[in-house]
Protein backbone atom coordinates (compact mmCIF):
# COMPACT_ATOMS: atom_id res chain seq x y z
CA UNK A 1 0.00 0.00 0.00
CA UNK A 2 0.90 3.35 -1.05
CA UNK A 3 1.61 5.69 2.38
CA UNK A 4 -0.40 8.39 2.46
CA UNK A 5 0.20 12.24 0.77
CA UNK A 6 -0.05 15.37 2.88
CA UNK A 7 -2.17 18.03 1.27
CA UNK A 8 -2.63 21.52 1.48
CA UNK A 9 -5.96 22.74 -0.36
CA UNK A 10 -5.49 27.06 -0.94
CA UNK A 11 -8.90 28.15 -1.97
CA UNK A 12 -11.35 31.19 -1.48
CA UNK A 13 -14.09 29.38 -1.34
CA UNK A 14 -15.41 27.38 1.57
CA UNK A 15 -17.82 25.05 -0.56
CA UNK A 16 -14.38 24.13 -2.84
CA UNK A 17 -12.18 23.33 0.09
CA UNK A 18 -15.18 21.47 1.74
CA UNK A 19 -15.61 19.40 -1.09
CA UNK A 20 -11.98 18.85 -2.37
CA UNK A 21 -11.39 17.97 1.41
CA UNK A 22 -14.33 15.24 1.64
CA UNK A 23 -12.92 14.02 -2.07
CA UNK A 24 -9.50 13.45 -0.80
CA UNK A 25 -9.58 11.69 1.84
CA UNK A 26 -12.66 9.41 0.53
CA UNK A 27 -10.15 8.34 -2.32
CA UNK A 28 -7.77 7.15 0.32
CA UNK A 29 -4.24 8.61 -0.59
CA UNK A 30 -4.66 10.84 2.12
CA UNK A 31 -6.17 10.58 5.83
CA UNK A 32 -5.75 14.54 6.77
CA UNK A 33 -5.96 17.62 4.57
CA UNK A 34 -4.63 21.16 6.11
CA UNK A 35 -6.75 23.74 3.52
CA UNK A 36 -6.42 27.04 3.44
CA UNK A 37 -8.99 29.91 2.31
CA UNK A 38 -6.38 32.94 2.28
CA UNK A 39 -2.78 32.28 0.06
CA UNK A 40 -0.99 34.79 2.48
CA UNK A 41 -1.89 32.59 5.52
CA UNK A 42 -0.84 29.11 3.61
CA UNK A 43 2.46 30.75 2.95
CA UNK A 44 2.91 32.13 6.26
CA UNK A 45 1.87 28.90 7.48
CA UNK A 46 4.53 26.99 5.38
CA UNK A 47 7.45 29.29 6.67
CA UNK A 48 6.46 28.49 10.53
CA UNK A 49 6.46 24.47 9.44
CA UNK A 50 9.42 24.75 7.14
CA UNK A 51 11.34 22.57 10.04
CA UNK A 52 9.12 20.12 10.69
CA UNK A 53 6.78 19.86 7.38
CA UNK A 54 6.93 16.71 5.28
CA UNK A 55 6.38 16.37 1.85
CA UNK A 56 3.27 17.60 0.46
CA UNK A 57 1.34 18.29 -2.24
CA UNK A 58 -0.42 21.67 -2.78
CA UNK A 59 -3.55 22.05 -4.60
CA UNK A 60 -3.56 26.07 -5.11
CA UNK A 61 -6.69 27.86 -6.57
CA UNK A 62 -5.39 30.67 -9.65
CA UNK A 63 -8.02 33.60 -8.97
CA UNK A 64 -8.44 34.53 -5.25
CA UNK A 65 -8.86 37.88 -3.57
CA UNK A 66 -5.71 39.78 -1.94
CA UNK A 67 -3.32 37.21 -3.18
CA UNK A 68 -3.67 35.01 -6.27
CA UNK A 69 -2.32 31.63 -7.50
CA UNK A 70 0.54 33.25 -9.20
CA UNK A 71 1.36 36.20 -6.39
CA UNK A 72 1.72 33.10 -4.09
CA UNK A 73 3.84 31.73 -6.86
CA UNK A 74 6.17 34.56 -6.84
CA UNK A 75 6.51 34.47 -3.00
CA UNK A 76 6.98 30.23 -2.47
CA UNK A 77 9.79 30.70 -5.24
CA UNK A 78 11.60 33.20 -2.78
CA UNK A 79 11.39 30.28 0.02
CA UNK A 80 14.40 28.59 0.97
CA UNK A 81 15.45 25.56 -1.84
CA UNK A 82 15.48 23.03 1.01
CA UNK A 83 11.37 23.90 2.03
CA UNK A 84 10.80 24.15 -1.76
CA UNK A 85 11.75 21.08 -2.57
CA UNK A 86 9.41 19.25 0.31
CA UNK A 87 6.54 20.75 -2.33
CA UNK A 88 4.70 19.77 -5.25
CA UNK A 89 1.70 22.48 -6.47
CA UNK A 90 -0.94 21.87 -8.78
CA UNK A 91 -2.60 25.09 -9.61
CA UNK A 92 -6.28 24.67 -10.18
CA UNK A 93 -8.76 26.18 -12.14
CA UNK A 94 -11.33 26.92 -14.78
CA UNK A 95 -10.02 29.86 -16.51
CA UNK A 96 -10.15 29.72 -20.25
CA UNK A 97 -7.33 32.71 -20.00
CA UNK A 98 -4.90 31.45 -22.29
CA UNK A 99 -2.27 34.10 -20.93
CA UNK A 100 -3.01 32.18 -17.40
CA UNK A 101 -2.81 28.58 -19.33
CA UNK A 102 0.35 29.72 -20.44
CA UNK A 103 1.98 31.69 -17.21
CA UNK A 104 1.05 28.56 -15.21
CA UNK A 105 3.10 25.97 -18.01
CA UNK A 106 5.80 28.36 -17.65
CA UNK A 107 6.48 28.60 -14.04
CA UNK A 108 8.96 26.11 -12.60
CA UNK A 109 6.71 25.78 -9.46
CA UNK A 110 3.59 24.57 -11.35
CA UNK A 111 3.83 20.75 -11.87
CA UNK A 112 0.59 21.15 -13.57
CA UNK A 113 -2.79 23.29 -14.28
CA UNK A 114 -5.83 21.56 -13.09
CA UNK A 115 -9.23 22.20 -14.37
CA UNK A 116 -11.77 22.83 -12.05
CA UNK A 117 -14.11 21.04 -10.32
CA UNK A 118 -11.49 18.80 -9.69
CA UNK A 119 -11.29 15.12 -10.75
CA UNK A 120 -9.37 12.62 -7.90
CA UNK A 121 -9.26 10.27 -11.06
CA UNK A 122 -7.07 12.97 -13.05
CA UNK A 123 -5.36 13.94 -10.03
CA UNK A 124 -4.00 10.78 -9.48
CA UNK A 125 -2.72 10.22 -12.60
CA UNK A 126 -1.10 13.33 -12.07
CA UNK A 127 0.59 11.58 -9.31
CA UNK A 128 1.18 8.74 -11.16
CA UNK A 129 -0.41 6.74 -8.17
Amino acid sequence: MEPLLNFFLIDDSAFDLFIYEKLLIKSGITSSVKTFNSARDALKHLIGQAENLPDTIILLDLQMPDMNGFEFIDEFGQLPETLRQKIRIFMLSSTIDTRDIEKAKASQYIIDLLPKPLEIPFLKKKLAI
